[in-house]
C-alpha cells in the first residue's frame, strides 16, 4: 500500500508539473506534504474500519453463543467453543451464558484461560420467552480465571422459603485450581452425586518400616481461591472443602447441607457452619 501511495503522489507531482513548469526543487515538498496527508487520512481510516469490523466480529460470535446455548448437544458444544476462542481472541472474556445447559463440557480443554467478568444466570424468572435459569453437568472450570463471574446472584424465591433453587443448578461441577475470588453462586444448588471419599491420600509402610503417603485423588474444588467468592444461601449437597485456598475469606451465610461436608480441620468447618447459621440474605 505504502508503494502504491507514493507512485500515485509521484503521478500526480509529475502531471502537475506538466502542466504548470516549474523548479523541481518547489514540487518535492508538495509530493511530500500531499503523501503525508493522504496517509494520515488512510491510518485514520483503517483504524476506524478495524473498530468497525471487530465490533461486528463480536457481536456476530455473542449471537453464535446465544443461539446455542440453551442447546444441550455435542454439536452446540462446538459452536460455543468456537465462539468463545474467537471471542478470547479478541480480548473479551466476560459472556453472556444465562440460560445454558451444558453436559460434559470442559472450558480449559477448548482453549479458554479466562471467564472473568461471565455471567450465567441472571436473576430473571418467569420469562415467557428466553429462559435464563442455568444448568451445569459436569463442567470444567479447572484452571480457569473465573474472577468477578456470577455464577448467580441471587435466588429470586429465597423469601418464599428457598424454593426453586434449580434456577441456578450445578451437578458435579469442578473448580480445580480455578480463581473464583469475588465470583457468586448465591441462592445456586451445587451438589456431587457421590460423597467424596474419606481420605485423598493413600498410606504405606516404605520397606525399612517408614510410614510414607501419597495424593491419590482431588477434590473438586482442590487449590480453588474462595478470597472474597459468595455462596449465600446456596443449597450443597456432598461437598468437598479440602485442600481450598482462602476459604474463611468466603461467605456462606444461610447455605445449606454443609453439615456433612469435609473441611481441612474441625476449625474450619466450625467457622463456616457459624456463617451458615446466620440465615440468609441474598
Amino acid at each position: 500500500m505504502a508503494i502504491g501511495l507514493f507512485i500515485a503522489c509521484a503521478g500526480i507531482t509529475v502531471l502537475w508539473w506538466r502542466v504548470d513548469p516549474q523548479p523541481l526543487s518547489n514540487l518535492w515538498p508538495e509530493m511530500g506534504g500531499m503523501t503525508l496527508d493522504v496517509f494520515f487520512i488512510l491510518i485514520v481510516f483503517a483504524l476506524f474500519e478495524h473498530r468497525r469490523n471487530k465490533r461486528q466480529d463480536i457481536a456476530r460470535q455473542r449471537e453464535v453463543i446465544d443461539d446455542y446455548k440453551r442447546w444441550d448437544h455435542p454439536e452446540a458444544h462446538l459452536r460455543i467453543a468456537g465462539a468463545i476462542r474467537r471471542l478470547n481472541r479478541l480480548g473479551v472474556f466476560a459472556l453472556d451464558m444465562a440460560g445454558a445447559r451444558l453436559t460434559d463440557f470442559n472450558f480449559a480443554r477448548i482453549g479458554v484461560q479466562s471467564l472473568k467478568g461471565s455471567k450465567f444466570y441472571d436473576g430473571r424468572w418467569g420469562e415467557r420467552f428466553g429462559d435464563s435459569s442455568v444448568t451445569l453437568n459436569k463442567v470444567s472450570f479447572d484452571h480457569l480465571n473465573c474472577n468477578d463471574v456470577i455464577f448467580s446472584p441471587y435466588n429470586p424465591l429465597s423469601g418464599f422459603g428457598g424454593l426453586a433453587m434449580d434456577f441456578s443448578l450445578f451437578v458435579d461441577c469442578s473448580f480445580v485450581e480455578t480463581d473464583l475470588r469475588n465470583s457468586r453462586f448465591n441462592g445456586s444448588e451445587i451438589r456431587w452425586s457421590a460423597p467424596p471419599p474419606a481420605t485423598h491420600l493413600e498410606y504405606w509402610d516404605e520397606e525399612d518400616g517408614t510410614p510414607a503417603c501419597a495424593q491419590i485423588s482431588y477434590g473438586p474444588l482442590y487449590k480453588a481461591d474462595l478470597r472474597g467468592a459468595s455462596f449465600n444461601g446456596c443449597q450443597f449437597k456432598n461437598a468437598d472443602f479440602r485442600d481450598v485456598d482462602n476459604i474463611l475469606e468466603a461467605d456462606f451465610t444461610g447455605a445449606k447441607g454443609l453439615e456433612t461436608a469435609y473441611f481441612d480441620n474441625d476449625e474450619i468447618r466450625l467457622a463456616v457452619l457459624r456463617q451458615t447459621a446466620n440465615g440468609s440474605t441474598t
